[in-house]
């Protein structure tokens, strides 16, 4: 029976080998997960940044040509107003030409903002561009990272499921059932003493359970959270 226990111990060692990798993978997805959601919310803003530069440049082209059209209308005002001989059309056309003349600057004006709105966007750009070069390497690495490990962990279960298969054929059927049921409902099979309890749920064993886990004669089941006992040496 001791050597039922200590195969239990081992199996336990490789079935907790294969859930720290495991969950070590998980971690580096997870981690990679979220570092690809940096960058694309990096690379959302850098499409609002741009989309926010093109508005800007369209409207700084309207600018240009409606500054354009305004000072072709005044020249042409200015063309007929020589030929005006009425004085009351002849005022309301200096009326049409200062008219033109306001809001060609003022569409110069438009123009103008717009320049400046573009200057700053770029300058945005350019440093929402470097944030994403800087996402978008982090993402590469840990994708790297993550494709190595995943390697490993495919090689090691390999491993260990050789190693899992021989310790289950040295196992009695009722020892494997016992330690597969409780795995499944407890998480961990074995549980030590640890100062005359239960490792596990710290239920206060007798003092005959300790010697006979400590014996090792047969397989010690807790009262109180039902994992098997077992005796180390710490």
């Amino acid at each position: 029976m001791q050597d039922q226990v200590a195969v239990l111990l081992e199996l336990r060692q490789v079935d907790d080998e294969l859930r720290a990798m495991r969950a070590g993978l998980e971690a580096r997805a997870a981690d990679l997960q979220r570092k690809h959601k940096e960058a694309d919310a990096v690379r959302e803003a850098l499409t609002r940044e741009k989309d926010r530069l093109a508005a800007a440049e369209a409207r700084h082209r309207e600018g240009d040509r409606e500054a354009d059209n305004c000072r072709e209308r005044k020249k042409k005002f200015e063309t007929d107003l020589s030929s005006i001989k009425n004085n009351t059309e002849y005022h309301a056309m200096l009326k049409q030409i200062a008219a033109q003349e306001q809001k060609a600057r003022e569409w110069e004006d438009v123009a103008l903002q717009m320049m400046e709105v573009e200057e700053e966007l770029q300058k945005t750009i350019a440093r929402v561009a470097g944030d994403l070069r800087l996402k978008d390497d982090a993402v590469a690495e840990e994708r790297k990272h993550y494709e190595t490990d995943q390697r490993t962990l495919a090689d090691r279960e390999k491993e260990l499921a050789l190693r899992r298969k021989s310790l289950i054929a040295r196992l009695e059927p009722i020892a494997r059932s016992r330690y597969d049921r409780l795995t499944v409902a407890k998480g961990d099979a074995l549980v030590p003493v640890v100062g005359g309890s239960c490792g596990g749920c710290h239920y206060r064993l007798p003092p005959q359970t300790v010697n006979e886990v400590r014996g090792g004669e047969r397989i010690i089941l807790c009262e109180g959270c039902g994992r098997i006992l077992v005796w180390t040496d710490t």
